[in-house]
């Protein structure tokens, strides 16, 4: 009776189990021939096989094989749009000056901001107030900007001790894995400008730099999650509000210090006691509810976070801002200890310009080489393959004639846009001072540099949207490499550039290679 139960419940099982991949598979069927026509028919797909299923195996294909796609749909529709598949959506990607600009030009109808929610899922993985309260990004573009040489001797200070705590100047071959020491040291130099020296806290470097590791982790299972489901899922299982209330512990003495400060002398704070970046505080000593704008400020200052995406988001706030200050630093130095030839010009011209000007803003803005290099890594190992993101937010159509509706994610494939012929000359070969010499050129001495973005370099995006904090960005990168390369010696373990690592549209240098220092000889 037992057994006769158990084979029936089996039997059952297996029959629901039939019948449900059957369903699955009739209302695939019947979505596919059946569904209403759509603006998006009309724009060729790419990397999408033809049966019914194909959406959701091409979407697999591209988490897994996204640079082949993406470059080969570029060369087969350079200049037209095309689209590919995501878990949950298709994405259009245009090319070609022309569809660029219309992008550039269509902030009413095609939505930065929206495509990051999408993107990123913002609003689960950086926090409800980040999405709706600009503050960040107006402190980016003034205060943080305005400030850039007034934080220099802060930075170099914190540069300095990060190295030496991390990577000591040893006389002998020391061997460190690379990813794990450069992100806590890029975290740290940067929180040094917001929140002083609780920078170098222990349990704060580890709060921040794994929370910017769980944005994109997070948004990426959130993507696959249905949208009725999300809130649920990331309250469940996400990290936004423990983090927030980890970094609130860290936090609140300073907001309530500055507080103070504020209540007491407002805008003439005591020489040496004012921070060197303030925007405003979240909150007020009278606010009502206290402990909400606390938490608002914890995720600000979380936000603050150094993040490894390309282009323009997450948005508003400073992540966005230095969207390659960890990742385009570890590309860039895996990029020049494969290139040793590099280091010799790159030191010489640190020492004829530091020699003169010092560690300052206006030495680094002099460092043509180094801007060079940098922006030629940029250019060849981006942190991200796509740029310009946008979410159509009514029906739009582009100058070709191509319509999207209202809805449709957009984006122009950077990194084909940057391996172009047509916009570069051998864009195969990494030529660290391609820049610098077109900078020779009469003319064009202040062009070329990586902080300006033009139609054929959109690292940092274009338009309006450019990427604000680009500044501090290039700065702080530039600081940093120049540490390494005045410090010390320095080869990767393997002797070969390792891998990058591409998952769909993110390009993350390589998380397990071992690099070796030594103090310079």
């Amino acid at each position: 009776m037992d057994s006769h139960s158990a084979n029936t419940d089996s039997l059952s099982t297996a029959t629901l189990t039939a019948a449900t991949l059957l369903g699955f598979v009739v209302l695939q069927i019947a979505r596919k021939f059946f569904k209403p026509h759509s603006p998006l028919d009309a724009i060729p797909s790419f990397g999408i096989p033809s049966y019914p299923f194909g959406f959701y195996v091409g979407s697999w294909n591209f988490i897994k094989d996204g640079r082949a796609i993406l470059e080969q749909g570029y060369l087969k529709y350079r200049g037209q749009p095309f689209k590919v598949a995501l878990a949950n959506r298709w994405l259009v990607l245009l090319s070609g000056q022309r569809l660029i600009e219309d992008i550039r030009k269509a902030d009413d109808s095609l939505s930065f901001a929206d495509s990051a929610k999408v993107m990123l899922q913002s609003e689960y993985t950086i926090g409800y107030e980040q999405l709706h309260d600009p503050f960040q990004m107006n402190v980016v573009r003034t205060a943080l900007t305005r400030n850039i040489a007034a934080c220099f001797p802060v930075i170099r200070e914190e540069i300095a001790a990060a190295f030496e705590d991390l990577i000591p100047a040893k006389d002998e071959w020391i061997s460190v894995p690379a990813m794990q020491t450069i992100l806590p040291i890029v975290t740290r130099v940067s929180n040094r400008v917001f929140i002083g020296l609780l920078c170098r806290d222990p349990d704060y470097i580890k709060l921040t730099t794994q929370y910017t590791l769980n944005v994109s982790s997070n948004a990426q299972w959130l993507h696959v999650t249905p949208s009725f489901l999300r809130p649920l899922a990331a309250r469940l299982f996400g990290h936004l509000e423990p983090a927030t209330r980890a970094a609130m512990k860290h936090l609140r003495p300073i907001l309530q210090h500055r507080i103070e400060m504020d209540d007491k002398y407002g805008p003439d704070w005591p020489e040496g006691d004012r921070p060197l970046v303030v925007g405003r505080s979240t909150r007020t000593s009278n606010t009502a509810n206290s402990t909400q704008a606390d938490a608002h400020f914890a995720q600000h200052q979380l936000c603050r976070q150094p993040y490894h995406h390309t282009g323009e988001y997450p948005p508003l706030s400073t992540a966005i801002c230095r969207p390659q200050s960890p990742q385009g630093i570890l590309h860039a130095f895996y990029t020049l200890a494969a290139n040793l030839e590099c280091v010799q010009p790159l030191r010489e011209e640190l020492e004829s310009v530091v020699g003169a000007e010092g560690w300052t803003k206006e030495a680094m803005d002099q460092l043509v080489k180094m801007d060079s290099f940098l922006k030629e890594s940029a250019r060849t190992a981006p942190s991200g393959a796509i740029g310009l993101t946008r979410l159509a937010t009514r029906d739009f159509t582009f100058s070709d004639g191509t319509t999207v509706p209202a809805g449709t994610l957009l984006a122009v494939p950077v990194f084909a846009e940057h391996h172009d012929e047509v916009n570069y000359t051998n864009p195969e070969v990494f030529d660290p001072f391609r820049f610098s010499r077109m900078r020779e050129q009469d003319g064009e001495e202040n062009k070329h540099q990586m902080v300006t973005p033009t139609l054929e370099y959109m690292s940092f995006g274009l338009g309006r949207h450019a990427c604000p904090g680009r500044f501090f960005a290039v700065n702080e990168q530039k600081l940093i490499l120049s540490h390494i390369i005045m410090t010390y010696d320095f080869k990767l373990r393997d002797g070969v550039r390792p891998p990058d690592e591409w998952i769909a549209v993110l390009v993350k240098a390589n998380t397990t290679a071992e690099v070796m220092f030594r103090k310079r000889r």
